[in-house]
């Protein structure tokens, strides 16, 4: 590892045992550098602010998240566990998210869920074979469904319970993936005029 990266790993690992305790918005730079030992010059060539590195922190350790649970059968506990993570870490998570742009915050977690859902459609596609059009398509069009429900999740304050929530969503994927993946193999997709 990099003497940057561990810098980075330090900062990061500082600022989750902070946020433990006080909100985002009460965190310093000069605080994380004092207890990091490392210069203010340091930290601002690796982050603008403590929000950037709250951003790189939850993107980091989100990214992992969704990608250790890239399966057919453990996305819907991998995913159960993450909504689970952010209701627990509710200020933090509103304080990060809120810190992104909607598009930032879109485009970040389709890119984690295209990633994930690319691994299950590789598990289930078998010896169909498909377009990579089609198959890019039912790529995007099942990680949008999961993105949908997180930002309605994100939008309604994290009302729902996460162990209700997903459930349900997995529920109403369960087989159609496969079914999606066979209906384009077989060619029946939508033809172009």
């Amino acid at each position: 590892m990099s003497n940057a990266n561990a810098t980075q790993d330090a900062l990061g690992a500082l600022l989750k045992e902070e946020l433990r305790s006080r909100p985002l918005s009460k965190i310093t730079v000069a605080g994380l550098t004092s207890a990091a030992g490392v210069s203010r010059q340091t930290f601002y060539y690796h982050f603008a602010d403590v929000y950037e590195l709250a951003v790189w922190v939850f993107e980091r350790d989100i990214a992992h998240h969704i990608m250790a649970h890239a399966s057919y059968s453990e996305w819907a506990q991998g995913f159960q566990q993450m909504l689970t993570y952010m209701k627990n870490n509710r200020e933090q998570t509103y304080a990060t998210i809120n810190s992104l742009s909607h598009r930032e915050l879109e485009r970040f977690f389709m890119h984690q869920f295209q990633g994930m859902t690319a691994a299950i459609v590789a598990e289930l596609e078998g010896d169909l074979q498909l377009e990579p059009e089609s198959r890019t398509f039912v790529i995007d069009h099942y990680a949008m469904i999961v993105l949908g429900h997180l930002l309605h999740w994100f939008a309604g304050g994290m009302r729902e319970e996460p162990a209700d929530l997903v459930p349900r969503i997995e529920l109403i994927l369960r087989g159609s993936v496969r079914a999606s993946l066979e209906r384009f193999g077989a060619g029946s997709a939508v033809t172009h005029s």
